[in-house]
């Protein structure tokens, strides 16, 4: 039998792109004739990547990356079938602006750290599909950790890459095609994906002291052989390249979601791909000559100091313990300097946070930090931090609305401080536990951007969007 999944991808100015999965059951098939429709007219697009393997170990998973040219057939949605001999599926795609507007905002969903085996009762997709289509995106951002490859902790995983790419691959498309999963997000909206460390495994590319298959360098190449296979299948951005740094443009606005993670240094050298520092600064220079708003996307947060080399090696080593750091930050700081501020965001961390970061009283940056959407187990501290709100309900009637969850701690008082000194102040203007999405959204005002953001809670009995007010962005 032959499964459908189609979902859409950014594209450029009179493009759409769509991403296809067809998942072949039972015995291994090769790549179906596929037939085309755009608007209900018959349509060849251009396959940026055909349907390919989702892994060379004989993988039930094709898919491909397919563009369409629909220059001077704009309408508010467009709608994108494909179909084979036995099944067909649909998509819907809403128009993508190319610039900002006074009348209407634009929103981005900030997504990250999603554990599906925690997704109790699907509530990521039921929160999801109660907030109302009016207020829902335009563009996806899913910052890193869509899945955990892994998890369960004690699992004994095998030491072979392509048993490893086969489990891989099983997570990926319980993640990408399920209601369980992210399918609907996933379907809603043109997406972009930021790596961080559980595409791989926990502080990736070191070795992990809960990962037994890190231990080893010749295991570490195994998995992260079979990591990378899945990780261009399912979230890579076609035409570009896996460790590509990839630039959105919404008129005045421009997003970097930067590749930190997938050619990490174990030598802590630099995040970033070779080319990728490189990428930033003439990004930079565009943005300053342009007179455009700047947004980067990261897989940690900016503004963590560095942890020492007991907490690296233990736990995760944070951005500002890579050397690559300086350069990216001041990069950054020369865009905030041409005059208007920048945009931060991130999750990984398990909590929300908004801080604004200011200069002599102007605001240079803003960070935004959402995560998780469906908090990662953690044996032991689960099993405690459960008990200890049991104590609490029994002897002082405390209900813990979130006892797994850990509360956002403030920022550093200022933002890269071993680099800029105490030039840079953090205000801390709003806090947020538990599962989480936040839905970014801008809109043109007074020669430059409003912006606010609203963060929705996942949990059976959601308290209210709580919309935090960013202002101008001046």
């Amino acid at each position: 039998m032959t499964n459908l999944t189609l979902l859409t991808r950014t594209a450029p100015k009179n493009k759409i792109r769509v991403w296809l999965c067809v998942d072949h059951t039972g015995e291994e098939a090769p790549p179906l004739q596929l037939k085309w429709k755009l608007n209900d007219q018959a349509v060849e697009p251009t396959p940026l990547r055909p349907l390919t393997p989702a892994h060379r170990f004989g993988a039930a998973s094709f898919t491909g990356v397919y563009e369409f040219p629909v220059e001077g057939s704009f309408g508010p949605v467009n709608r994108v079938s494909v179909a084979t001999p036995t099944q067909s599926t649909e998509l819907k795609i809403r128009h993508f602006p190319e610039t900002l507007s006074h009348d209407a905002w634009f929103r981005i969903l900030l997504v990250s750290c999603f554990h599906q085996a925690e997704n109790h009762q699907a509530l990521v997709t039921q929160t999801y599909l109660n907030i109302p289509t009016a207020e829902r995106q335009d563009l996806s951002l899913f910052m890193g950790d869509q899945v955990y490859l892994d998890l369960p902790t004690l699992n004994n995983y095998p030491d072979n890459e392509a048993k490893l790419a086969a489990r891989f691959e099983r997570y990926y498309k319980t993640n990408w095609t399920t209601y369980f999963g992210l399918d609907a997000l996933l379907k809603s909206a043109p997406a972009v994906f930021c790596a961080d460390d559980h595409e791989y495994w926990n502080n990736f590319p070191h070795r992990s002291p809960i990962i037994q298959n890190s231990w080893k360098k010749s295991s570490r190449q195994r998995w992260k052989s079979a990591a990378d296979q899945l990780f261009d299948a399912f979230q890579c951005a076609t035409p570009a390249n896996r460790g590509d740094n990839i630039e959105i443009d919404v008129n005045p606005l421009s997003i970097m979601v930067l590749d930190q993670r997938t050619h990490r240094a174990e030598d802590r050298s630099a995040t970033l791909a070779p080319s990728g520092l490189e990428q930033l600064n003439d990004w930079v220079d565009r943005l300053i000559d342009e007179k455009k708003i700047g947004a980067v996307v990261t897989g940690q947060s900016l503004l963590d100091k560095p942890v020492g080399q007991f907490q690296g090696a233990v736990a995760d080593w944070l951005l500002s313990n890579y050397r690559d750091y300086v350069g990216i930050v001041t990069a950054l700081q020369r865009l905030s300097d041409a005059g208007r501020p920048v945009l931060l965001l991130t999750g990984d961390v398990h909590w929300g946070r908004v801080t604004r970061i200011k200069e002599a009283g102007r605001t240079r940056f803003i960070e935004i930090v959402c995560s998780p959407s469906s908090l990662v187990s953690t044996v032991g501290s689960d099993q405690l931090k459960n008990i200890g709100a049991g104590f609490r309900k029994f002897f002082k009637g405390e209900e813990a609305r979130w006892p797994r969850h850990s509360k956002a701690p403030d920022a550093e008082p200022y933002f890269a401080q071993q680099l800029f000194g105490k030039r840079f102040r953090t205000e801390v203007l709003y806090k947020h536990q538990g599962d989480q999405f936040a839905m970014l959204a801008l809109r043109k005002a007074a020669n430059t951007l409003e912006a606010k953001v609203t963060y929705y809670e996942i949990h059976k009995r959601p308290a209210n969007p709580r919309v935090v007010p960013l202002g101008l962005l001046r």
